[in-house]
């Protein structure tokens, strides 16, 4: 069936003249788990916040957040696709178990593509909109991690920033869990992985 749907997308892709369809089929590849590997150009790249540097390989399950996203179930929505200056833009709105752990509604942030000749991917930049999301309970979850698991709050935020590799998200996930029991927050159910 997966395979069914993602000869579906690729053929969508192909045949499509639009841009925004080829960039709206790739995320429904990787939101389906198919192989994405068609949509990219040789060489895909990803970059958070600014196009600087070499950026991260884009690939199906590459990327500092792959494994994150993964293991907390991050499902997201985008709209208002836009084609400018070579390039198509949308507003994504992600949620997780993550955010819910935290009781956090997150700030949309924009990705932007940009596709070769052929239409594949070639280079791609997610950027913050700050707005009125706010950040949850993570400032007293900080406080309470401080408290009582300073090491492991510097092993899963190092810089005072989440970094998402390596085992953190299963980490993080067992402190965020202890923290909302001790706190007395009802438990927040999601299953890891899917």
């Amino acid at each position: 069936m997966r395979r069914l749907l993602f000869a579906l997308l690729f053929a969508a892709a192909c045949t499509s003249t639009s841009p925004v369809d080829r960039v709206q089929a790739y995320r429904a590849a990787v939101a389906s788990g198919a192989d994405v590997s068609p949509f990219l150009a040789p060489g895909a790249r990803m970059w958070y916040d600014k196009k600087e540097g070499t950026g991260e390989p884009l690939s199906s399950g590459a990327g500092s957040y792959a494994h994150w996203d993964h293991y907390f179930g991050s499902k997201s929505t985008s709209t208002d696709w836009q084609v400018k200056d070579g390039a198509v833009s949308a507003i994504v709105r992600e949620t997780n178990g993550f955010y819910r752990l935290l009781d956090w509604e997150p700030d949309p942030y924009r990705m932007t593509w940009w596709l070769d000749a052929n239409g594949r991917i070639r280079e791609a930049l997610l950027t913050s909109i700050p707005g009125v999301g706010g950040k949850g309970r993570l400032a007293e979850f900080r406080a309470w991690a401080r408290e009582h698991h300073p090491t492991e709050l510097d092993y899963l935020m190092p810089n005072g920033h989440i970094d998402p590799k390596a085992d953190r998200a299963e980490r993080f996930a067992a402190l965020l869990r202890e923290w909302r029991s001790a706190a007395g927050l009802p438990a927040v159910v999601f299953t890891p992985g899917l």
